[in-house]
């Protein structure tokens, strides 16, 4: 029998859930969040 999964480990650092990848999103908002994704990454340690 296969151990448990250790769902505090989740979403990995891609957002995503489990080996399959698996992001909870609609199909609508993925352009956007990548967007956002982008925008948050490039202004997060902008003083």
């Amino acid at each position: 029998m296969p151990a448990p999964a250790d769902y505090h480990a989740f979403p990995d650092a891609h957002g995503r859930f489990g080996p399959y990848g698996g992001s909870f999103v609609a199909e609508t908002l993925i352009a956007p969040l990548e967007e956002l994704t982008v925008a948050y990454t490039r202004l997060r340690d902008d003083p």
